[in-house]
């Protein structure tokens, strides 16, 4: 009598997606075992420290209860154990199977996918060498000195014992970033400094969109450079931009302040695309211009401090706390070739208001026309008499 080949030993049809399932599955039964090759089976015995696993149709094979360690202690029979093959045939023609390979081997490719993801990964610190750390993540990886972001620079040692700075770090768990993940060469390289960077973006992210514009918000600087400063307001750091942190003119805005100084300020606009987050100091100020504009008026005749000396004129300013530009050609009766004749920085001089520009933020001075046209110098070497 014929057989349907489309009707299995038990009667039922089966489908074709089956069929090509089962084939698979007698292609990978039948092909020979490679070392290294991550296998799944199921203890069949125990005896003393060796486990009987059943690869389903091939040889069986044997696991080492003592290679296996402190997971692999508790096996017993009828457990599912995924180890890797250290030899195809062993001497007594049995698979020689390793659960701490494949824990090793799925712990690598879990690294890989780390480096490509760009996710984080928080280790325990085990060592401390002159080079850097040296962390557990199921693997020993490793942490160069140029990769510790919370470091710095170190001083060289005696006899190159490791720096105290790094053996504080044994026992702490740190976030970190893995920049290199190389199974055949046994290398993993991890970075603190990567990790810090990325948890930082994530941070002003995450701020950025909590934070509106207009908050006033308590903080410390971070650090302060060139440009302005950066200020931590807890969820993340903002920029304070050199020309948002004083009204004052003739100073070096970024002088005025330290890292760890508090500092209170105004989100004047958060960028939720790009994460940025930009503040103001000055602002939460009266601006001296408002103040000026009650208290200035044309003829007004007062005491002013000069602040900086150009070849085309010296800046001064008044009580109402801004500047003004006192011209070369007010500054003495008579025709002189540079202000620095007459006057210098500190200099406490009697000037007469005789422009005032309030949309241009621009005052003009005139020593010449005051009263008595006379300076009033900071040192007891000068004339004080124009």
């Amino acid at each position: 009598m014929a057989v349907d080949p489309d009707v299995g030993a038990n009667g039922e049809a089966e489908t074709m997606e089956e069929l090509l399932a089962g084939i698979e599955e007698d292609a990978r039964a039948l092909r020979p075992l490679r070392p290294g090759e991550v296998i799944e089976g199921v203890v069949a015995s125990v005896s003393g420290d060796e486990a009987l696993v059943d690869l389903g149709g091939r040889s069986a094979g044997v696991l080492s209860l003592r290679e296996a360690g402190g997971e692999g202690t508790d096996v017993a029979v009828g457990d599912r154990v995924v180890a890797a093959v250290v030899q195809p045939e062993g001497p007594d023609g049995r698979v020689v199977l390793s659960t701490r390979r494949a824990r090793s081997r799925r712990q690598w490719t879990h690294m890989s996918e780390l480096e490509k993801s760009g996710e984080l990964v928080e280790a325990q610190v085990v060592e401390a060498n002159r080079g850097g750390l040296v962390v557990d993540v199921g693997l020993r990886g490793f942490v160069p000195l140029s990769q510790l972001g919370s470091v710095g620079s170190l001083a060289a040692t005696e006899s190159g014992a490791v720096p105290d700075a790094l053996r504080a770090y044994i026992g702490k768990r740190l976030p970190l970033k893995v920049i290199e993940a190389d199974l055949r060469r046994d290398r993993l390289i991890l970075s603190e400094k990567a990790a810090a960077q990325q948890l930082r973006r994530r941070r002003k992210e995450e701020a950025s969109s909590e934070l509106n514009e207009g908050q006033v918000l308590e903080g410390k600087v971070a650090s302060v450079t060139t440009f302005g400063i950066f200020v931590d307001v807890g969820s993340a750091d903002g920029l304070v931009h050199r020309s948002e942190i004083t009204w004052d003119k003739g100073i070096e805005p970024t002088t005025l302040y330290h890292p760890g100084d508090p500092v209170r300020v105004l989100v004047t606009a958060v960028d939720r695309e790009k994460g940025r987050i930009s503040l103001s100091i000055k602002r939460l100020q009266e601006d001296p211009w408002e103040r000026a504009v009650r208290d200035v008026s044309l003829g007004t005749e007062v005491e002013a401090t000069v602040t900086r000396v150009m070849p085309y004129g010296a800046f001064a300013r008044v009580p109402a706390g801004i500047e003004g530009l006192i011209h070369v050609s007010e500054i003495a009766s008579r025709r002189i070739a540079t202000p620095a004749e007459v006057v210098r920085p500190g200099d406490v001089v009697r000037v007469r208001v005789v422009a005032i520009d309030p949309e241009r933020r621009r005052l003009s001075l005139s020593m010449r026309q005051a009263a008595g046209n006379v300076v009033y110098a900071t040192r007891t070497d000068r004339d004080a008499n124009v």
